[in-house]
């Protein structure tokens, strides 16, 4: 009691240190994960995850705890480790506007997450128009089916997505010196337009404010892993079908591409609540019906990473989640083999 007295200040800050310390090892594998991840106990308490969230807008009451198909649509930045290969560590700081250039052999490199290629000139989408060449008359009903393309072909290319994309940016060097890459580590399609993470010298700003400064003639979405969990499949594919119309209004000759959400491991999907291939199937399911075929494309690169079974190869990641740096080359070749040509 005399201690109280005396010093109800400190005893306050103890209190809160123990509350939060509390609550970021309960969320720890879930609202946390990421954060989780980084963490280094030698360097800072436990509770400096509930601040790093709070920076980021993710807050305790973010936590997942709705499986897929049930009720409720809690926004959650969950599971997705750092990537990039064996060893990688990223932070989840925003930048992204002049490249971070890195070779796939390095095990190393620090980077905040969020990268962006070269400035690009391209063209727009809106109504029946696909990249670069205008549709009409009877052009509006004409279906295309993925050919072979070579590596120029994405020079007018965009690609949208979590700290997956990251790495095919980091580990993929003829596409990062080609393609712009608007990709942040736990980005979700939540908050993919409106996310301020993009570096200019002006300050960060959104991907939306981004497709208002430049044209892209294909934009590459992988998103999904992260929503995993959250909310149904029907909120879910709602939200995308959403941030796709928004995307046209602003890029309206541009053709998209939607990544299907590529898998987990065989034992991440076996130990996993949420994160498994099933739940995983059920999405690309839904997420494939939104594609046309004239402006807007789904492909599944699951085939270039999955064993017989459809579960991510074990030996191509380091974490049951995420490739090595070496395995990107798998996801690469896919590409070129599903581009899109318009005579």
């Amino acid at each position: 009691m005399k201690l109280l007295k005396t010093c109800p200040i400190l005893i306050c800050i103890a209190a809160i240190a123990i509350v939060l310390s509390v609550t970021s090892y309960a969320l720890e594998d879930e609202v946390y994960s990421d954060y989780a991840a980084d963490y280094q106990p030698d360097k800072a308490p436990h509770f400096i995850m509930v601040f790093k969230g709070m920076t980021d807008g993710v807050y305790p009451w973010d936590k997942v705890g709705y499986p897929s198909g049930s009720e409720g649509d809690a926004l959650s930045f969950q599971s997705e480790t750092p990537d990039m290969s064996e060893h990688m560590d990223y932070s989840d700081e925003s930048s992204v506007s002049g490249k971070d250039s890195a070779t796939a052999d390095s095990d190393n490199k620090e980077n905040d997450g969020l990268i962006s290629g070269n400035s690009i000139s391209g063209n727009s989408i809106s109504g029946n128009s696909v990249s670069g060449n205008s549709v009409s008359g009877n052009d509006a009903d004409k279906t295309y089916e993925f050919t072979q393309v070579d590596e120029d072909y994405f020079t007018d290319a965009l690609f949208i997505g979590d700290s997956r994309t990251v790495g095919l940016s980091e580990y993929c060097e003829p596409l990062d010196e080609r393609a712009t890459f608007y990709a942040k580590v736990s980005l979700t399609i939540y908050g993919a337009l409106n996310k301020p993470f993009i570096k200019t010298d002006a300050g960060n700003i959104t991907v939306e404010e981004a497709l208002t400064k430049q044209q892209f003639g294909k934009i590459y979405i992988m998103l999904g892993l992260n929503e995993m969990g959250t909310g149904t499949v029907e909120t879910f594919v709602e939200e995308y079908a959403a941030v796709i119309d928004r995307i046209r209004e602003l890029q309206p000759d541009a053709m998209i591409f939607i990544q299907g959400i590529m898998h987990v491991s065989e034992k991440k999907s076996r130990q996993d609540k949420y994160f498994t291939n099933p739940n995983i199937n059920e999405r690309n399911e839904a997420l494939s019906q939104l594609a046309d075929n004239k402006t807007i494309f789904y492909m599944d690169m699951n085939e270039a990473v999955d064993d017989e079974n459809g579960n991510l190869l074990a030996e191509l990641s380091f974490d049951d989640v995420h490739l090595k740096a070496s395995s990107y080359q798998r996801w690469y070749e896919f590409l070129l083999n599903h581009g899109i040509v318009k005579e």
